[in-house]
């Protein structure tokens, strides 16, 4: 089932959460200045999926079209259309989309539950596939949850368990959860937020070992939202001043668990570190391969606002200005090919299709050196305007407003308050928490140079040299 993006909000709006904006809690948190601009870009992935039949197949388990992020795709051609789905979310509302970690959590859970059914003769499967069932007939937004906050990192789990996500009951209908994540990307807003380890346990670590799903019934549950400088400009009001108020900054939250009650039905992984493992290795491979796709769709969306900032300025022809547009161009088309690569390269996994792992993690690296080399030639393109610029409330202003919109007037075949909108949507991206989010999205780089290191073929490389140079051991 497909429903609309305002289908989506209505439902949303009949959610109660414990939200939390500065200190306070939010009554009305569809409408908040903060929250409202997150809620738009989730409800954006309904729309455009309502209007592309590729980011819209049709799911067996259902027998009717589904959003594609709520799909588990079981051939690289299914991976490389969800990729497209996300680059073009990410180049059109130049900012995260929130649904990614859901359709992550989907397409690792699958194989992971059905991999230990088979081994141990459960049903974990089975209730996996009956709640995805329910998540596609009614069209739910999902997110993911997998970063703890871990406390004293010198610490295992057993030793600081308050800082894990972890079981403090067993019963009969479910279990009894407490903790807290933190980093996670608009799981406020979701329909459904899959809950996953944090990293891999040991033996006798087995409470720490579960995956399950929060829906808005559950009580206990607590949502904490990040309070930038840009959250503060937002709360400010005006019509462009934070520089893509229709769709915000990446917008994140800490989750607290206060002895939350989850059934059975919505437990997935419970006390088995081989399907934990399983889990937490697909979610990452596949949220790295899906990051530098969105990568690709926030460059496309810098290098529109850096050619659009050239032409306002009267600089379009300038050759090393076009130059450092050409450069953006090609880190942007490689960031993407790298994504296919990985799908193209990948394994299936049963009944679903992973990402190939070595070239996953390979995107990451890239991605994020990219990204940061981007962000520079913007920031060169524009100059020092974007964190200098009056505000739109000064060109507004009825004493110095005409004298703002003359001395900010460059090209005739832009106005001021158009230019101004460029400029302060340069400022979005060079200030926001992008770089940061970039960077340590879907875990650091450093954790791909493990996985990288773990994985790679060394020895064929070093057998290739050796060969070349006749060199015999």
């Amino acid at each position: 089932m497909i429903i609309s993006g305002n289908d989506y909000i209505e439902r949303l709006a009949g959610y109660k959460r414990e939200i939390y904006v500065k200190g306070e809690k939010i009554q009305d948190f569809v409408e908040h200045p903060n929250i409202r601009p997150a809620i738009n870009a989730i409800a954006f992935t309904y729309d455009l999926a309502a209007r592309n039949d590729q980011y819209a197949p049709v799911s067996d388990l259902v027998g009717e079209k589904v959003n594609r992020l709520n799909y588990v795709n079981k051939t690289p051609e299914d991976l490389i259309a969800r990729l497209d789905f996300q680059r073009e979310l990410s180049m059109r509302t130049g900012t995260c989309h929130y649904r990614c970690p859901g359709a992550d959590a989907i397409c690792s859970i699958y194989p992971s539950t059905k991999e230990m059914d088979e081994r141990l003769g459960t049903d974990y499967h089975q209730r996996f596939l009956s709640f995805l069932k329910e998540i596609q007939s009614k069209d739910y937004a999902c997110t993911g949850a997998l970063t703890d906050t871990k406390g004293d990192r010198s610490k295992r789990p057993k030793e600081a368990k308050d800082m894990y996500v972890h079981v403090v009951e067993k019963r009969d209908d479910g279990i009894v959860v407490s903790g807290a994540k933190i980093h996670q990307s608009g799981a406020f807003a979701a329909d459904v937020n899959f809950v996953l380890p944090t990293q891999t346990f040991k033996k006798g670590e087995e409470e720490f070992a579960i995956a399950f799903a929060v829906t808005p019934e559950d009580e206990g549950v607590k949502y904490v939202l990040q309070n930038t400088g840009y959250q503060a400009k937002l709360r400010e009001g005006g019509s462009y001043e934070a520089g893509n108020r229709k769709y915000g900054d990446r917008l994140t939250c800490t989750v607290l668990f206060d002895n939350v009650f989850i059934p059975w039905e919505r437990v997935f992984v419970f006390e088995d570190l081989e399907a934990e493992r399983r889990v937490l290795t697909n979610f990452a491979v596949s949220h790295r391969c899906a990051g530098a796709a969105c990568k690709a769709g926030f460059i496309d969306s810098m290098i529109g606002a850096a050619s659009l900032m050239l032409k306002a300025n009267g600089l379009e022809k300038v050759p090393v200005l076009r130059q450092k547009i050409g450069e953006m161009v090609g880190i942007s088309e490689a960031t993407y090919g790298i994504a296919i690569g990985a799908a193209t390269k990948g394994f299936e996994d049963f009944g679903s299709w992973q990402s190939n792992r070595l070239i996953a993690n390979s995107g990451k690296i890239i991605g994020v050196e990219g990204f940061n080399k981007v962000l520079m030639n913007l920031a060169e393109i524009a100059g020092g305007i974007p964190v200098t610029a009056p505000s739109e409330f000064d060109l507004q202003n009825p004493e110095i407003g005409g004298l703002i919109n003359k001395y900010l007037q460059a090209s005739p075949n832009f106005t001021t308050e158009d230019r101004l909108k460029i400029i302060k949507f340069i400022e979005f991206w060079a200030t926001s928490s992008h770089l940061l989010g970039g960077i340590h999205g879907g875990g650091s780089p450093a954790a791909s140079i493990i996985f990288l290191q773990l994985l790679a073929d060394i020895k064929s490389k070093e057998d290739a040299v050796k060969e070349a140079l006749d060199i015999n051991e």
